[in-house]
């Protein structure tokens, strides 16, 4: 999977507070479910697999008549990574009554328009959250694990399963990131009783990364958890091949699980592990099916990303279907938050939206591990246990 390192700051400003007032029920006066979606279709950073394949599949629910005969109509618009644009096409979707989004994959949007969601009355199902403000809205909820949750398990595993004693945490915090970083670590140390050996949160994204390496060395860190995605992960790697570090397992976050990041550090004989967003998408499973078939007849990669908008728009379509009456904006809230769990092969945990100020439902990850330059998975899902 891949990451985009965004600041949002204070750009949001008078874009968030000066919007429509016109909040609307959603319903559609041509007779169509209009759902919305925010992704990166031009720009530096490219979300397009994540709403192409939510639309093959609102597509093959219209192929079948629709959702008590109406149709989906998917709207999706481009903010190409700009959180101006962002905040504007939001409104744009806002006024075209959209009764829900879903399947967004816009590293701006939780930042930029949760004030607004809120405002308007409008749920989001969205398909890769990253910022913490995707993970503590009552109006959205995305169904891959998140970098935080992931961090929790990754950390069980190592202690749980690969019985690590002395592990070491180097992690590049991004603005705003810190108290979801912090909470996630003393949420492993909490359920597995141990402390880290190390915890460097210091790590910047430039520079040389042998010091890190040097410090973990020091420590004797048996297992090190570092969570750059392809840019760092490969120099990173390579520099602790030079200090001969091929008895330390290093934990690899989700946007460094990449089949180029697998061919570029295959050959330096180290331990090197992944986790990820949901079932891994190199896998050649059944519970990837479904999903390959979609992803397939979209004409999109096949990634995390698109895993995600695949997930967002199955999940969304079922909670449509168990609507009674007209699928509003209202009703679509309504149906949200008192929904049953849906279970899906793609994820360890059930897909839930709820009544909460805050929706975190995905939270397991599988890892994967670098063998022969190609990720192999490893075992079943591992669950953060919430009530801890």
């Amino acid at each position: 999977m891949r990451t985009a390192l965004v600041k949002v700051g204070g750009i949001v400003g008078a874009a968030v507070i000066a919007s429509s007032l016109v909040a609307g029920c959603g319903a559609s006066d041509d007779g169509t479910i209009k759902i919305g979606a925010i992704a990166g279709l031009t720009g530096s950073f490219i979300t397009e697999e994540v709403v192409k394949t939510a639309k093959r599949v609102f597509d093959d629910v219209n192929e079948h008549g629709g959702i008590n005969g109406k149709k989906i109509d998917f709207l999706v618009k481009d903010d190409a990574g700009n959180p101006q644009r962002t905040a504007q096409v939001a409104r744009e979707l806002a006024d075209d009554d959209v009764v829900a989004m879903a399947a967004s994959g816009s590293f701006t949007d939780c930042d930029v328009n949760d004030a607004y969601y809120r405002q308007q009355k409008i749920s989001s199902v969205m398909a890769v959250g990253a910022s913490p403000k995707c993970f503590q809205s009552p109006n959205i909820a995305p169904v891959n694990v998140g970098p935080f949750t992931l961090i929790t398990a990754e950390l069980l595993f190592a202690s749980q399963t690969l019985k690590n004693d002395k592990i070491c945490n180097f992690t590049v915090v991004l603005p705003g990131s810190e108290e979801a970083v912090n909470g996630a670590l003393a949420q492993w140390e909490k359920i597995s009783g141990k402390k880290l050996v190390v915890n460097d949160t210091t790590v910047q994204q430039s520079g040389d990364l042998t010091p890190y390496l040097l410090k973990a060395k020091q420590a004797g860190c048996d297992a090190v958890l570092f969570n750059p995605g392809e840019q760092m992960v490969v120099p990173f790697l390579k520099a602790a091949q030079t200090q001969g570090m091929s008895d330390v397992d290093f934990l690899l976050m989700a946007p460094a699980y990449t089949e180029s990041v697998a061919k570029a550090v295959a050959d330096l004989g180290l331990k090197v592990y992944a986790g990820s967003e949901f079932e891994p998408f190199t896998a050649d499973s059944d519970a990837n099916k479904g999903w390959k078939d979609a992803v397939t007849r979209a004409g999109a990669p096949a990634t995390a990303f698109s895993q995600g908008g695949y997930l967002a728009a199955v999940f969304l379509v079922d909670v449509l279907k168990s609507i009674k009456g007209d699928i509003t904006r209202d009703s679509v809230n309504q149906a949200l938050r008192t929904m049953q769990p849906i279970t899906n092969p793609m994820v360890g945990t059930p897909f839930t939206f709820g009544p909460g100020d805050r929706h975190a439902p995905n939270q397991a990850s599988k890892m994967v591990e670098l063998k022969d330059g190609k990720w192999v998975p490893l075992g079943d899902f591992i669950t953060v246990p919430t009530s801890s």
